[in-house]
């Protein structure tokens, strides 16, 4: 990802002319890293043989990023990511244009901005507005290899030529045409394994008290999931939260860096899908039993599937008791049965979890990457500053419901003039109706 941000001391970049246009004198406005992109996203994905729902990562190699140098001077600034040609200008979208200064460092690609609308400006005084995601047109040469950092990637952006740079990252349109720097909304919200939750904590904690008082550590999972090797994440991570650090507070790669090793560390991995084993027939069992499958069959199927009953059919494959043994229809229907029920469970869980997610979402907008409901509720709440110690879970979506009706009634009445006092003003102030505006 290379979006970058505009956080550099105002009073030494910034500043507006004499008419009030906003003049930045230098700004990185892309990167020479991976990132990652979706086979739709790449031009000529068709041609490839990409496939268009697969991640792919692309390198855009600083050779490539100084011969485009050049390519990056004088074009639009949009307030939105769209294609911006002669032919077809998006003319309600320009809110400035870029200096023809663009220099390239070996690693970051910078050149000063003009901004001349007042929206934009404003946005940009307020932090609202205040990240840069540049948008190219390039050749997708997918000969895989390695960043100098170590990274892995699946292709190399070639002959890139820029389009336009956008102040306000709305995803991007064109994909075969022209492709932003910015980062897909699904990398935002994909789950992260155990160690990418484990190395997500650690690093939250230490972001946290490092940061400005209204700054917060947010982003870290689009982070994880877009860079794989921890050199990469704690570069991205320094560039993103540097310009939000507190007084007197710094950032070192090489901390971070050795943060998310010692979080990986210890970490158990993933458990296997695998097919039900030996140590699986009590999870089996419990299964048919939710189903309903009468004790008798349950007996039945469990001898069945007890490793001492296996030995011993092999053993004596003559000797052969049929009131013993379940039939093999009866066995595979009431595995059928219990596999139905799970599929049941599984959807209503999925069901409950998307409600949930519904349901705090007036609290503390989206939450994702929950396995149960009581996730959702419980990690609602406590964002929200809840106690849910010694809570039953079976409480949480009332006290979620409570907390917001206590948010809702907390802010603040907006303030009008109703008609009442209107006529009480009027009757006080009868000419006050024909009072001029002077200077």
């Amino acid at each position: 990802m290379t979006i970058e941000r505009l956080a550099f001391d105002r009073a030494s970049v910034r500043k507006l002319d004499h008419v009030g246009r906003l003049q930045v004198s230098v700004s990185n406005i892309s990167k020479a890293n991976v990132c990652p992109y979706y086979g739709r996203e790449i031009p000529g994905h068709e041609e490839l043989g990409l496939d268009p729902d697969k991640i792919y990562r692309l390198y855009r190699d600083p050779e490539e990023l100084k011969k485009a140098v050049p390519t990056f001077n004088n074009i639009p600034i949009l307030c939105i990511h769209t294609p911006d040609f002669p032919g077809d200008p998006p003319r309600e979208y320009r809110v400035g244009s870029t200096h023809s200064s663009a220099t390239f460092d070996g690693t970051y690609l910078a050149n000063g901005l003009s901004i001349w609308d007042n929206s934009a400006i404003a946005g940009i005084e307020t932090e609202e507005q205040k990240e840069l995601s540049s948008s190219y047109q390039y050749r997708a040469d997918m000969t895989p290899g390695e960043a100098p950092d170590g990274e892995a990637f699946d292709g190399v952006m070639r002959d890139i030529v820029g389009n336009h740079v956008a102040l306000v990252e709305t995803g991007r349109a064109g994909a075969d045409v022209v492709v932003g720097d910015s980062l897909p909304q699904e990398f935002k919200h994909m789950k992260l394994d155990r160690k990418g939750v484990a190395i997500r904590a650690a690093l939250g904690a230490y972001l946290k008290p490092r940061l400005a008082q209204d700054a917060a550590p947010k982003d870290l999972t689009a982070i994880l999931n877009a860079h794989k090797t921890p050199k990469a994440i704690a570069q991205a991570i320094s560039s993103k939260y540097k310009p939000t650090l507190a007084a007197d507070m710094e950032l070192e790669p090489e901390e971070l860096v050795e943060i998310i090793e010692a979080s990986a560390e210890g970490v158990e991995p993933e458990e296997e899908v695998k097919v039900a084993g030996d140590d699986d027939n009590e999870s089996i069992i419990s299964l048919l039993r939710e189903a309903g499958v009468s004790e008798e069959v349950i007996a039945k199927i469990s001898a069945a599937l007890s490793p001492a009953v296996a030995q011993d059919a092999d053993k004596d494959d003559d000797k052969e008791d049929k009131d013993e043994k379940v039939d093999k229809p009866a066995m595979d229907a009431a595995i059928r049965l219990a596999a139905d029920s799970a599929t049941k469970k599984a959807a209503e869980n999925f069901r409950l979890v998307r409600q949930a997610e519904q349901d705090v979402k007036p609290l503390v907008g989206d939450l994702v990457a929950m396995d149960s409901a009581d996730d959702v509720y419980r990690t609602a709440l406590e964002q929200h500053g809840v106690d849910v110690s010694g809570v039953h879970p079976s409480a949480f979506r009332a006290m979620v419901a409570q907390a917001i009706s206590h948010k809702e009634n907390s802010r603040p009445a907006t303030i009008a003039q109703d008609a009442a006092s209107i006529s009480d003003f009027e009757k006080e102030f009868p000419t006050a109706g024909k009072l001029k505006r002077g200077y």
